[in-house]
Order: structure tokens, then sequence, then C-alpha cells
């Protein structure tokens, strides 16, 4: 999405499924920094190396990373918190804040 990898695709059948009447779709779906993070580093492993796929891989990787900073810093400025998790479509903060776990990783993408 424009916010960043989603957790799961919105083409799955257990999109924003709950997995019990009580237990929400915690990873089925909503934008969690530490899996961008992964990817992100993925890419730009692949970028740094010489083959057929290193300039899309530089290319997704720079999209990505803008994105992610961007979702990550606007949803600061509006609630003044770090979010555990970020809405796939508006990138509105969402679950715990303020939340400095893996969210944190995005300093390490700045």
């Amino acid at each position: 999405s424009e916010h960043g990898l989603r957790s799961l695709s919105r083409e799955s059948s257990l999109y924003m499924a709950h997995n019990t009447e009580h237990d929400g779709p915690y990873w089925r779906g909503p934008v969690w920094i530490n899996l961008n993070y992964m990817a992100l580093a993925a890419l730009k492993r692949y970028a740094a190396q010489e083959g057929p796929y290193a300039e899309r891989a530089a290319a997704i990787h720079d999209e990505l990373r803008t994105n992610v900073l961007r979702t990550v810093v606007d949803e600061y400025e509006r609630t003044g918190f770090l979010w555990e998790q970020y809405d796939g479509d508006s990138g509105e903060g969402k679950g715990s804040h303020p939340f400095t776990g893996w969210t944190a990783l995005f300093a390490l993408l700045a």
C-alpha cells in the first residue's frame, strides 16, 4: 500500500478476518514496521548484488522506504505517538501507543 507492506494481502480470504470472536485480525492486514524493516533490508541487499533485478530492487526499496517513513512521521506529527501498527489504507496508527518497540526501527531507515 502507499503506507508500507501489509502483513497480509488484501486479496487473501483471511485479510482482516478475526481468528475468533474475541481475537481480532492482529497480523492479518495492518502495516507493521518490523516486517517492512526486514523487507527493506532484503531489498537493499538485492539492490547491491549484480544481476538482472538489482535496479528494480533498488527502486522498490526507495519507494517502500519513503512510504514507511512518511506514514510513521505523518502519524507522529498528527497524534504525537509512535504506533504499534498502521492501517494499510489510511496510514492511521493502530494498536498500542506510545509504542517504541519495533516501530522504533523506522529510525534506522531514516
